[in-house]
């Protein structure tokens, strides 16, 4: 069921609360649907950011802590990935959506760039910085809608692997650096 389908009762139904309780929060169900998406908004991007100021400031180890906060349990798990689908699926005809979740990608693909403009400028890259953030942004979106809807045994851990695997293609002087940022937690 899309988010056009989805009703005040079902919703009230899945949360076990009463219609009214949900009335009474939101008033109305758009409202709700942008509250739900300011939320997994703010927390897709609070979770990034924080991975990103907690790395060491070489601009590998942020690329990798970018890309392994993305596929964070928090942030990107089969049902929240499904919750973002649903909801870009209707940023077409929901302006609101759009702006919410395209904000967030702008300033996500923001910091994937500076990291990889930086990088470019002192090793050895396979490409420039906007065809490999580009690169890794795709590979995480197409990750995103693996882990959705793809086989259920495929998890986080192995979609970070896979992008890692680019990472080495994109900076072959690093492989070593990169298998090991991959291996720490």
């Amino acid at each position: 069921m899309g988010l056009s389908q989805t009703t005040i009762a079902s919703i009230a139904k899945h949360a076990g609360v009463s219609q009214g309780i949900v009335v009474f929060h939101f008033q109305t169900k758009e409202l709700l649907l942008e509250k739900t998406l300011q939320r997994l908004s703010d927390d897709y991007s609070n979770c990034w950011k924080k991975a990103y100021n907690n790395a060491e400031s070489a601009p590998l180890e942020r690329l990798c802590a970018l890309i392994k906060a993305v596929f964070s349990s928090t942030v990107c798990n089969r049902k929240l990935v499904g919750v973002w689908y649903a909801f870009w699926s209707d940023s077409r005809s929901r302006l609101l959506y759009k702006d919410l979740c395209g904000k967030q990608d702008i300033a996500y693909t923001s910091y994937l760039l500076k990291q990889c403009q930086s990088l470019e400028a002192t090793v050895l890259s396979t490409m420039g910085a906007n065809d490999a953030a580009l690169s890794i942004e795709s590979m995480i979106s197409g990750l995103w809608q693996e882990l959705l809807i793809g086989s259920p045994g495929f998890k986080q851990k192995e979609a970070v692997s896979i992008v890692f695997k680019l990472l080495q293609l994109i900076y072959p002087d690093r492989c070593h650096e990169i298998k090991r940022l991959e291996k720490e937690t």
